[in-house]
C-alpha cells in the first residue's frame, strides 16, 4: 500500500475539523477486559481452537471444488449445456462463488495466519506444519504472506501515521477506481493494494506459480466438463476480479474518514449480509473495530466481542462505528466517496 503524503495531510485536517465521539476510556477498558477473558479461553483450549479452523479451511476448499465442478452441472442440467444464456448463468454463479470463497480463504490466511499466527496454535510438529500451510494458503490467490505480515504489523504499531504501511484513513476515490480497472490485481501501476509487493519478488513469483497451478487444474477439469466458453468466462473474466473487488471495497471503507488513533479508527461492517460478503465471511474481517482493540483474539471471539461492544455504544457511536442493515454499506460507500471528494476540494 503506497502512502500518498497529500492523503495523510487531508486525514490530519479532516480529523481536526469534525466532531467525533470516540470510545470513552471506560468503554475501551471494558472491551479490553472482555477481550482478555476471551483470550484466556482461547489459550486454554488449543485443540478446540485448532479444530474450528481446520473445519473452516477444509469446508472452504470443499465448497470451492463444488463451486467450479458441481454447481455448474446443476445449473446446466436438463439439456441446457449448449444454450449460451445458461452457460453464462453457470459461469457467473460459479465464478462469483469461487471468487468469494478464495477471497475468504485469502483473508483468513493472510490476516489470521500470516499476520497474527492465530489459525493453529501449538509447538508440535503437526501444529507447526499447520501454521506453515495456513499462512501460505493465500498464495492460491496470488497473495504474498511475508509482505502482508510486515505491512499489517506496521499498521497496528504505527496506525494513522506516515509509517502506517496500510494507511487507509483518507483514500481518494480515484485510487479505488484505478484499482478496479481490468486485471488491477496484477497491474503494478495499482498502488491501492496490500496483499502483495509492487514488484516481482521471489515470494510473489512463488504465489503466482501456485495460483496458476491451482486454477490451471480446475480450468482443465472445467473445460473437460463444461466446455471452452464456460471456462473462459469463469477463469479469465470473473476469477481475477470478483474477490479482488470485494477486498478493495473492504479496505476503502473500514478506516476511511475515521480518526487517526487506533482505539476509534475503524468501522465494523458486522455479520449481516454486507459484512459477510465484503468482510470475507465470519473468519474474515467483518468485526474490524474490535480487532484493533483486541488483536490477540481469533476471528470467532472477535464476533463475541463485537456483540459485547454493540451493547456499550450510544446511538451516535453506533452511527459512527457500525452500519445499518440492508442499505447500510451502499450508504456508507456513497458517503465516503462524496465526503472525501468534497473535503479535498474545499482544502484546495
Amino acid at each position: 500500500m503506497t502512502l500518498h503524503p497529500e492523503e495523510l495531510e487531508l486525514a490530519q485536517a479532516y480529523d481536526k475539523s469534525r466532531g467525533f465521539e470516540a470510545l470513552s476510556a471506560q468503554q475501551v477498558h471494558a472491551i479490553r477486559e472482555r477481550g482478555r477473558a476471551l483470550h484466556k479461553w482461547f489459550k486454554a483450549h488449543p485443540r478446540s481452537h485448532n479444530l474450528i479452523n481446520a473445519v473452516v479451511i477444509l469446508s472452504i476448499l470443499v465448497a470451492d471444488a463444488f463451486s467450479l465442478l458441481g454447481l455448474p452441472g446443476l445449473i446446466l442440467a436438463g439439456g441446457r449445456s449448449h444454450d449460451l444464456r445458461w452457460i453464462l448463468a453457470a459461469a457467473v454463479a460459479a465464478g462469483c462463488l469461487h471468487g468469494w470463497l478464495m477471497y475468504s480463504l485469502t483473508v483468513l490466511s493472510l490476516h489470521e495466519g500470516a499476520a497474527h499466527n492465530l489459525i493453529f496454535c501449538g509447538t508440535s510438529t503437526v501444529a507447526r506444519a499447520g501454521q506453515f500451510i495456513a499462512r501460505n494458503l493465500c498464495r492460491l490467490q496470488q497473495a504474498e504472506p511475508d509482505h502482508y505480515s510486515a505491512c499489517h504489523m506496521a499498521h497496528h504499531a504505527k496506525f494513522g501515521t506516515e509509517h502506517d504501511s496500510e494507511f487507509l484513513n483518507f483514500v481518494m476515490p480515484r485510487r479505488l477506481w484505478m484499482a478496479l480497472l481490468p486485471l488491477g490485481s496484477f497491474a503494478n501501476s495499482n498502488d491501492f493494494i496490500s496483499h502483495r509487493p509492487p514488484t516481482y519478488t521471489r515470494g510473489r513469483l512463488i504465489s503466482a506459480g501456485l495460483s496458476l497451478l491451482y486454477h490451471g487444474i480446475y480450468a482443465y477439469l472445467a473445460y473437460r466438463m463444461y466446455g471452452l466458453a464456460f471456462t473462459l468466462l469463469t477463469m479469465l473474466v470473473l476469477v481475477p476480479h470478483f474477490g479482488f473487488y470485494l477486498d478493495r471495497l473492504r479496505q476503502f471503507t473500514e478506516h476511511n474518514l475515521m480518526p487517526l488513533e487506533n482505539q476509534s479508527g475503524a468501522r465494523s461492517l458486522g455479520i449481516g449480509f454486507w459484512g459477510l460478503l465484503i468482510g470475507g465471511g465470519p473468519w474474515g474481517q467483518p468485526c474490524h473495530l474490535v480487532h484493533h482493540l483486541a488483536p490477540a483474539i481469533p476471528w470467532y471471539q472477535q464476533i463475541v466481542l463485537h456483540f459485547y461492544l454493540k451493547k456499550l455504544l450510544n446511538e451516535r457511536q453506533r452511527a459512527q462505528f457500525l452500519i445499518s442493515p440492508f442499505i447500510g454499506f451502499p450508504r456508507l460507500f456513497w458517503r465516503v466517496v462524496q465526503d472525501s471528494r468534497t473535503f479535498a476540494r474545499e482544502r484546495g
